[in-house]
């Protein structure tokens, strides 16, 4: 069906017969006011009774007799966005001079039946044609759905989709993407293009009227994330059918970046043999450039970083990770390169590994990093996968791409500490400090052994006696050994401070505090509580 037959106006209604010997008072703009239904209203108050665009017919009892009322009753109708008034002049025998007016200025069509006409005969000839024409548009509307589907069998893309939006609804279309240039179809010189995108931005929000009904956008959405925006835009008022075709349209885009993203996102997770040579140390710097170079000439070679994922156990072992993980990453390439990084991704050993490659070549970006893990983590609330949820570790940054193998080893070891000591706040390993230390201790066997050799004394007393030496100690040395401090934070009195600390003298030697001992004794007491947990 043609647009112009899917919207009936007050023009197409007076050439119908029973409106044949009606007076009409209106202006060309008034005469294409749209009709959407016929409603008899024989009271004052109206404002809550309509929709909009309702043909109002009357006889005028309940405010004829009454100038302010009667201009009221009109002014409700204007404000409602009602299409027109029509009068029997039976009982109102010539209309009120201040409705004319009303009805002048605001282009409000006033329809006056000099004879009596039966209202039962025209809702009943008008509410036909809008059935007839509803049902139509709902056939033509599954038309339009059959035919976009067609094209997004074929593959023939996204501009395909907005042409056939373009030639349903006869409007100006266009598609905004996030990261894209914007696409118009018909297509428009480069300055109207630009007019047509700020002046959409500014009424993007607008509740008026004029633009409501000439504009109409909707957000394309896929996996609950932002992807683009399509609007069609007229210089005439947009119809239903209009409105409906838009939806369709959306989805049927909405469908195509899944498409085309979940493909890519599929070509590249099958390339992942090449990304885990390079996390492995098998390519030079020559072989990197080349590679990422070839996926997108422009992407700037600056420092790049490791982020690991580790899921649980249960969820790698879902059947639907996979496809999860394809899904999530497309979600999350948009986010990270939003943010000024270049995204390689691949899973390796139970681990999905991200490889961020700074684009602004930042002297520091812990916060940006640390803001979109929680942006991932966010987006997986109440989602049974949980993929960015469990154990994640941020290697060392690297500015020779070919070592990011080190990057890569330093944000498993940031994985393994908290094996040992539970999530991090800031899963960083510049974070990790002295842990460092102490897990290369550990690899080496000899963690155990120097605990044991500089604060086993004390360990042992507090098991023996049920003390608190050894919290007493790490106090102490956290206060720069001073009893006045070290009291106040342990809530003792310093009497019993300095019988605390004679005890520890004797176990551990009166050079305790001697600093490349004292350092010792820190390194121990960290380690201690790297296996054991926190002393405080």
């Amino acid at each position: 069906m043609a647009r112009s037959l899917l919207q009936l106006t007050i023009k197409d209604i007076l050439k119908r017969p029973l409106f044949r010997d009606a007076e009409v008072l209106a202006s060309e703009t008034a005469l294409k006011r749209v009709v959407r239904w016929v409603h008899i209203i024989e009271v004052s108050q109206v404002g809550h009774l309509l929709n909009g665009k309702e043909l109002i017919l009357s006889t005028g009892i309940g405010w004829n007799d009454d100038p302010e009322l009667s201009v009221a009753f009109l002014q409700q109708l204007i404000d409602c966005g009602a299409a027109g008034l029509c009068i029997e002049l039976i009982y109102t025998k010539q209309p009120l001079q201040e409705m004319k007016e009303l009805a002048i200025r605001e282009n409000f069509p006033l329809i006056l039946f000099h004879k009596e006409v039966r209202y039962i005969d025209i809702t009943q000839d008008l509410h036909t044609i809008f059935i007839n024409r509803h049902h139509q548009m709902v056939s033509d509307l599954e038309s339009l759905s059959a035919r976009f589907n067609q094209l997004l069998l074929s593959g023939q893309g996204i501009t395909s989709l907005l042409e056939l939006l373009q030639e349903a609804t006869h409007a100006q279309v266009a598609l905004f993407p996030l990261e894209r240039e914007a696409e118009y179809v018909p297509p428009l010189p480069k300055n109207k293009a630009e007019a047509l995108y700020h002046n959409w931005l500014a009424n993007k929000h607008s509740t008026t009227l004029e633009v409501k009904r000439r504009t109409a956008h909707r957000p394309i959405l896929a996996l609950d994330h932002l992807f683009a925006d399509l609007i069609i835009y007229s210089d005439k008022e947009l119809s239903e059918f209009d409105i409906l075709a838009l939806d369709r349209c959306s989805t049927a885009v909405a469908q195509e970046i899944m498409r085309t993203s979940y493909m890519e996102e599929k070509r590249r997770f099958k390339e992942d043999l090449w990304i885990i040579d390079w996390l492995t140390g098998q390519h030079s710097f020559k072989e990197v450039r080349d590679y990422i170079h070839s996926i997108n000439s422009t992407i700037k070679l600056n420092k790049g970083v490791v982020c690991l994922f580790e899921p649980e156990q249960k969820h790698y072992d879902d059947q639907a990770f996979e496809s999860t993980y394809i899904q999530k990453t497309m979600i999350a390439r948009s986010v990270i390169e939003k943010q000024g990084f270049f995204l390689l991704s691949t899973l390796f050993n139970k681990q999905i590994v991200y490889i961020l490659l700074d684009q602004f070549n930042r002297t520091t970006k812990m916060d940006t990093i640390l803001e979109l893990i929680h942006r991932l983590q966010k987006g997986e609330e109440n989602q049974k996968l949980r993929l960015f949820s469990h154990r994640i570790g941020v290697g060392k940054e690297i500015a020779d791409l070919a070592q990011i193998q080190k990057s890569y080893e330093s944000a498993q070891e940031t994985i393994l500490i908290q094996k040992d000591i539970g999530p991090l706040k800031k899963p960083f390993y510049s974070e990790l400090h002295v842990h460092r230390i102490i897990s290369s201790l550990k690899k080496t066997g000899g963690l155990t052994s120097f605990i044991e050799e500089y604060i086993g004394p004390v360990i042992q007393y507090d098991l023996g006696k049920n003390s608190q030496l050894l919290r007493t100690l790490k106090v102490y040395l956290l206060m720069s050994c001073s009893k006045q401090d070290t009291a106040k934070e342990l809530f003792i009195v310093r009497q019993t401070l300095y019988h605390r600390l004679d005890k520890i003298a004797s176990l551990l030697g009166e050079d305790f505090v001697q600093h490349e001992k004292r350092l010792a004794i820190e390194l121990a007491l960290h380690a201690y509580e790297y296996l054991n947990g926190s002393l405080t």
